[in-house]
């Protein structure tokens, strides 16, 4: 009987690095975020949060969560 042999070794997978894993986002898409944050901040005197800006945007909350992030 033939034996299988003996199991390879797992290849190596590579990770990208955790500020590489953000997907960077359009620069008008960006620039609208922060002059809608700016404008918030300025008539509110408190930070726009991920839900208004999502709102004012009319994006969905992930995307606004990450530009939010990158501001």
């Amino acid at each position: 009987m033939i034996e299988a042999p003996d199991s390879a070794p797992a290849p190596a997978v590579a990770k990208a690095p955790a500020t590489g894993s953000r997907a960077a986002l359009p620069a008008a898409l960006l620039s609208a975020a922060r002059r809608i944050a700016d404008t918030h901040h300025a008539e509110h005197g408190t930070p726009v949060t991920a839900a208004q800006l999502a709102t004012r945007m009319g994006v969905a909350l992930p995307v606004a969560t990450a530009a939010l992030a990158q501001l």
